[in-house]
C-alpha cells in the first residue's frame, strides 16, 4: 500500500491518473463512470486547478490541515488495449 501527503491538488490528481492506468481502466470509461467529461478528468490528473479545487487546498493550507491518501496499485502485468 502507498502512502502520499496531499498538500497540494497536483499531488491528488497524480494518484487519480496512477491508480487508474494501474488498472487498466481508460479515461473515456472513468469519465463516464463518474458522470464528468474525459477533459475534466484529464485536467484532473494534470493537476489543474479550477476554482473549487482552489478554494478547497487554500482553506486546507491556511487551517493547517494535511490530507493523506492510502492506495494500491494494481498488480496486473498483462496489457490492456
Amino acid at each position: 500500500m502507498n502512502t502520499v501527503a496531499v498538500t497540494k491538488f497536483r499531488d491528488l490528481g497524480a494518484v487519480i491518473k496512477a491508480v487508474r492506468e494501474s488498472r487498466g481502466i481508460r479515461q473515456d470509461d472513468l469519465a463516464q463512470d463518474l458522470a464528468i467529461s474525459r477533459q475534466y478528468l484529464q485536467e484532473l490528473e494534470k493537476g489543474r486547478p479550477n476554482l473549487y479545487i482552489t478554494r478547497l487546498f487554500r482553506s486546507l493550507n491556511t487551517l493547517g490541515i494535511t490530507i493523506t491518501i492510502s492506495y494500491t496499485l494494481s498488480d496486473k502485468t498483462d496489457d490492456h488495449v
